[in-house]
């Protein structure tokens, strides 16, 4: 890592996300909510841990319930809560984010690492939605929330390193993945949705 002022003319012929400070705004705003989210529950998680009977903050029915999720097994896929998961990987994006508004340069193998981390986190997000929708047949609010960050950060940066041509792809490809950034994430958001819908929405409703 080096660094450097921020160039105001990196801006020039890249899209908003793969600029520097769009790129930092894409980590800070995601790891900012992404964080919150996941403090909440960790304050849920403890709670429980003291009081097996304790209601946590999120429990509006027995389709929407961070408790009745966070007692499951795939809740603690690792041997130990998601949460602490979260917390790391949130404050390390957060941090990458500060750093970058600060001036610094990461090397072209931290931004690689940095998208990997990231897509792996989807995957991780995509898993636990099938999980709680098909498995558990419960929502936790607070998940949801994550994965709602999760998702376009992910995407977001796997289309910045793509337009900074940190990834080797045609040009052809290059402008389709660097279009298609949005739709892909509102996809996602739709098929995320349809699924709740259809899956508790009578219920619900």
């Amino acid at each position: 890592m080096n660094t450097a002022v921020l160039n105001p003319n990196d801006a020039e012929a890249q899209p908003w996300y793969a600029t520097s400070f769009g790129t930092a705004m894409v980590l800070i705003i995601a790891g900012l909510i992404g964080l919150g989210a996941t403090l909440v529950l960790t304050y849920e998680r403890i709670q429980l841990w003291m009081d097996p009977d304790y209601l946590t903050s999120c429990d509006f029915s027995v389709w929407v319930s961070c408790g009745t999720v966070m007692q499951s097994w795939q809740a603690a896929l690792f041997g130990f809560p998601n949460q602490f998961i979260g917390i790391i990987g949130f404050a390390v994006v957060i941090t990458i984010g500060m750093a970058i508004v600060g001036g610094a340069r990461f090397a072209n193998w931290w931004w690689h690492a940095t998208s990997i981390g990231l897509g792996l986190a989807m995957v991780f997000c995509l898993w636990l939605w099938i999980q709680a929708v098909y498995v558990i047949n419960t929502l936790c609010l607070y998940c949801m929330v994550i994965w709602a960050v999760t998702i376009p950060a992910a995407v977001l940066i796997f289309a910045r390193n793509v337009a900074r041509d940190l990834i080797k792809v045609t040009p052809r490809t290059k402008m389709i993945i660097t279009t298609a950034v949005w739709p892909a994430i509102i996809l996602l958001y739709v098929v995320i949705a349809a699924s709740i819908m259809l899956r508790f929405g009578e219920a619900m409703f």
